[in-house]
């Protein structure tokens, strides 16, 4: 355990001498992951598929704030779903713009969510969100993770039917807007999603604030059980019994890197627990204090000796210094 404490105290003080490097690494690898997301899901602009696209992009995205990243990614979507349809097009547009006004107006400090949701969403394995939100965020996070859900979710669905917008005929056009609005109001992945995600989420918050000890264990397992109920049980009323497994094995991940992140931000040691009792003029205070885990980092240090020279005397010299017969050195 001490070995472990030791590199975690090395990757802090490595992360916080060179943390604009590291968020800028972050950001291009968010950066790149969704712009290839976007092209691999949609696609329809072929000029916008190429690799360099999201690469260029990424490499913008690194040097500026998250919420570019985020508009970018509205912006890239956009132009692929004009290339696809203009209803559906005009729908995303109408579909963005209120999520911007609630994510802008409530949550526009979690833009690492809306890009990381979507990601995750992708590889079947969005269970990590709601629990690490709970963990680290505050309870409105949740808006900007169901800005990401929602976003990938209207990307799938007009995928999966995209045959109800490659009509060419102008007669149509009501159509496709039914059609467009049907990949949103008839999506109930999505809802249950966004509801397991919610519930996940103010369990692990309101458990993780309590004053108990292993505040933030507790609530992260009670938060990814709370969170396998809901979405089991959603899967087999809706009839998807193929997204079992990924429930399963997207919530051991989830419960791994809440331990990781318990670990680097909420290591204490409840052995070591204080209570203390203090007053001013209108209050008694009553405070439990549990000190964190800390082990400081080892400095090795290689003091190098030089072993001492021989030197030869001269024993006239000598003799003459000490004023006597040299014979007698002898």
């Amino acid at each position: 355990m001490t070995g472990l404490l030791e590199i975690r105290e090395r990757l802090r003080e490595i992360v916080g001498k060179y943390e604009i490097y590291f968020v800028a690494g972050v950001k291009f690898a968010l950066g790149l992951a969704a712009f290839f997301l976007i092209s691999s899901q949609m696609g329809y602009m072929k000029k916008l598929t190429h690799p360099a696209v999201a690469l260029l992009l990424a490499l913008v995205c690194t040097f500026l704030p998250i919420n570019v990243m985020v508009l970018l990614a509205c912006i890239l979507i956009l132009l692929h779903l004009s290339a696809l349809s203009l209803e559906a097009c005009g729908i995303g547009l109408c579909l963005f713009l209120l999520l911007f006004f609630l994510y802008g107006k409530f949550a526009s400090k979690n833009g690492y969510l809306v890009i990381l949701t979507p990601i995750l969403c992708f590889f079947n394995i969005p269970q990590v969100i709601p629990v690490a939100s709970g963990l680290m965020r505050e309870p409105i996070s949740y808006l900007a993770s169901v800005c990401g859900a929602v976003s990938y979710f209207y990307m799938k669905g007009v995928k999966i039917n995209i045959m109800n917008f490659t009509s060419v005929e102008e007669a149509e056009g009501m159509a496709k807007f039914a059609a467009a609005l049907k990949v949103l109001t008839e999506n109930k992945e999505m809802y249950l999603l966004t509801a397991a995600f919610l519930v996940t989420a103010l369990v692990v918050y309101f458990i993780r604030r309590q004053s108990v000890n292993y505040a933030w264990r507790i609530g992260l397992f009670m938060g990814n059980l709370v969170q396998i109920v809901i979405l089991l049980t959603g899967y087999v009323l809706l009839g998807m019994p193929e997204n079992i497994p990924w429930v399963i094995a997207g919530s051991l991940i989830s419960i791994v890197i809440s331990l990781i992140l318990e670990f680097f931000f909420y290591n204490l040691d409840y052995s070591r627990i204080e209570r203390v009792q203090f007053e001013d003029d209108e209050y008694y205070y009553f405070v439990k204090a549990v000190p964190k885990v800390y082990v400081a980092r080892k400095d090795k240090r290689v003091k190098q000796i030089t072993p001492r020279k021989k030197t030869t005397v001269n024993r006239r010299k000598l003799a003459e210094e000490l004023d006597i017969d040299q014979d007698l050195l002898d």
